[in-house]
């Protein structure tokens, strides 16, 4: 039998879920709240409550050849029907939530959670002003969201620490350059440059579920880890949770790209009052490593336009919303060809006024018109984009603890040039 919880009052036995703005539970009857701590020690007190309202279904389709899993709501009958990586959900039929807590006990058990602070209503309204500021979006999909689902779901994220030490070499120039009535001078110094320093990593997050793409949740980052608090079923009621599918050990190398990354970037910024600098070699190196295994919240809105599916997420903690929206080609056209009718009108007009322009002329400024309204309307396409891979972690480096321990701007020659002024002529 799999173990699931249903979360009912105490004071009228309906049924509880979690509120993001009380942050407690409450009930959907009698409008009860309880801390959630006090929840579940009154809960384990009482021996627990509801470990067997919900039994496993069987029959002759077996869903675990497809890796789901069928369960039967007691409350009306309904069929819950949910793949094996599914923590929390609730009954499609009448709303009630539950939660499946065998995905939550021993090594599967997550060590942190970030409640929900952010609501349902919260989240259209993020979705509505993040499309309508889209000048490209196309009319009807502003209008009309097509809002398929709308789902608080709680996703699993390792978390990594590491403290750092890491070195770069780099080639850098200071360029001086000067002019007398015959000749320009331009003086080149070369420097090998060498930057070296202690830092360290904590809580770099990694989604752990097959089920999100990666970039959308980097995309939603950062959240808030000293606001997550040690992990209670009772969170997830009235939301949906996934365990993770991914092990630590495999989204590793994410963090790790990040975490070389920003050793690298900090580094460099310690080579300062050169004209160029180039990385010629770096070596990070990372111990004290360790990771903890976490749940997030995430506010995941799904929408389709012309049989394309659009996916948009929004940071549950913090409100950052992101999701890449289609774009209008008549309007794309129609801002290209708008702003290069106007600019080109101006400078064909003020050539006019002065006596009319040479073919040339007009020609090129015909050019720098259309370059322009090219620029505007791709600018504007960009806008549509706003989800992207994240390689850098510098909001998670611990604050004072990046050091420079050793450095060094080592001269390694100079040189010379010298032109005649006529040359340039």
């Amino acid at each position: 039998m799999s173990e699931l919880n249903k979360y009912t009052c105490p004071a009228c036995s309906g049924i509880l879920k979690f509120s993001s703005s009380k942050q407690m539970l409450e009930c959907d009857s009698c409008g009860a709240t309880y801390p959630v701590e006090q929840f579940d020690a009154d809960n384990a007190a009482a021996g627990g409550q509801g470990a067997d309202e919900y039994v496993a279904k069987q029959d002759d389709w077996n869903p675990a050849n497809e890796g789901l899993i069928v369960y039967e709501c007691k409350t009306c009958g309904g069929e819950i029907v949910g793949d094996e990586t599914i923590g929390s959900t609730k009954c499609p039929y009448c709303d009630n939530p539950i939660v499946i807590a065998s995905m939550f006990k021993g090594n599967l058990k997550p060590d942190l959670i970030i409640p929900f602070k952010l609501n349902k209503h919260a989240a259209t309204e993020k979705l509505k002003n993040h499309v309508n500021k889209i000048k490209l979006a196309p009319a009807a999909f502003k209008s009309n969201n097509h809002i398929q689902e709308l789902k608080g779901v709680y996703v699993p994220f390792w978390l990594y620490d590491a403290d750092v030490h890491a070195r770069a070499d780099f080639d850098a120039t200071k360029e001086h350059k000067h002019s007398d009535n015959q000749y320009d001078y331009e003086e080149i110094e070369h420097y090998d440059v060498l930057r070296e320093g202690d830092m360290t990593f904590r809580n770099i997050p990694a989604d752990a579920s097959t089920k999100m793409d990666d970039n959308l949740m980097d995309s939603i980052e950062p959240y808030n880890v000293n606001e997550a608090v040690p992990f209670s079923a009772a969170y997830l009621a009235g939301y949906m949770a996934d365990k993770y599918d991914v092990t630590a050990e495999d989204c590793k190398p994410r963090a790790d790209i990040r975490i070389k990354n920003t050793a690298e970037q900090m580094l460099s910024d310690q080579v300062k009052n050169y004209t160029t600098k180039n990385m010629r070699s770096s070596d990070v190196k990372q111990s004290n490593n360790s990771v903890k295994y976490a749940l997030f919240p995430v506010w995941l809105l799904n929408t389709t336009w012309n049989g394309k599916k659009y996916t948009f997420a929004m940071n549950g903690q913090t409100g950052t919303f992101v999701g890449d929206v289609p774009y209008s080609k008549g309007k794309f056209w129609g801002i290209l060809i708008g702003v290069f009718a106007v600019l080109a009108g101006i400078m064909l007009g003020v050539s006019i006024s002065k006596g009319g322009p040479t073919a040339g002329v007009a020609i090129v400024e015909i050019l720098i018109s259309l370059a322009i309204a090219a620029l505007v309307a791709f600018g504007f396409k960009g806008a549509t984009k706003s989800v992207h891979k994240a390689t850098q972690a510098a909001s998670y480096v611990l604050k004072d603890t990046f050091k420079l321990t050793r450095q060094y701007d080592n001269f390694v020659r100079k040189e010379e040039k010298k032109t005649p002024r006529n040359q340039n002529k």
